[in-house]
């Protein structure tokens, strides 16, 4: 039998932690911000402008489903070095491509299962998005571990957290509308406070930060 560690930290502390490791590093987070944002949408705009076919339109499709994953495992580790105080820099962003394989990967596998959740209605499908959210945290720390496991890892620290994760996220709402009022330029700040935010979640579930009372896991 695990043990699973319940976080029982507050939303207001997660986000108060993500703006003290944010603190003096805000310009290197908006950087790496940027990057993402570059990687993930510049493309995919480029072909779409010049190139309106629909072949083009497969061809960012596909561009999409090829990069999301190692971008967002980049991202991540550039994340959670800012939230650990560790030396860093936006090109750390890039570093899911050295990773593709198993980056890639667990995109796919964790979109089919969340998929096929889905089918099923759309509540299990949202409850299957929290059921899979840390596992691009844990293949960013531990870059050895299988896909699968990160996987298995992942339903493991956030039964009984799912909740509260969903929480933590919702409790972002007023800082996302304002950064849809500026055209979306505020989310280079925003999204890297909620992601500070999450890797404080994340090390609490993984025991890092102040571990709480544990709940069996009975699965």
């Amino acid at each position: 039998m695990n043990d699973t560690i319940l976080v029982t930290i507050t939303c207001r502390n997660m986000r108060s932690w993500g703006r003290q490791a944010l603190s003096q590093h805000w310009s290197m987070a908006v950087l790496g911000t940027l990057v993402f944002v570059f990687l993930t949408a510049m493309p995919v705009l480029i072909l779409t402008y010049f190139f309106d076919s629909e072949v083009m339109e497969k061809v960012s499709n596909l561009y999409g489903i090829l990069v999301s994953g190692p971008i967002a495992l980049g991202y991540t580790s550039f994340m959670i070095a800012i939230f650990r105080r560790k030396s860093t820099s936006a090109v750390e962003v890039f570093y899911g491509f050295e990773q593709f394989g198993k980056a890639f990967g667990l995109f796919l596998a964790v979109n089919l299962f969340t998929l096929l959740w889905a089918l099923l209605f759309i509540i299990p499908g949202i409850i299957a998005s929290f059921r899979y959210a840390m596992a691009f945290y844990i293949l960013a720390d531990n870059p050895n571990i299988s896909i699968m496991d990160a996987i298995r890892e992942s339903k493991r620290m956030m039964r009984g957290n799912k909740w509260k994760l969903f929480s933590l996220e919702i409790s972002f709402i007023g800082w996302i509308f304002l950064a849809a009022l500026t055209a979306g330029i505020g989310f280079l700040w925003v999204m890297p406070y909620i992601t500070a935010a999450s890797v404080g979640f994340y090390e609490v579930a993984k025991g890092n930060l102040r571990p709480h009372r544990e709940i069996q896991d009975q699965q």
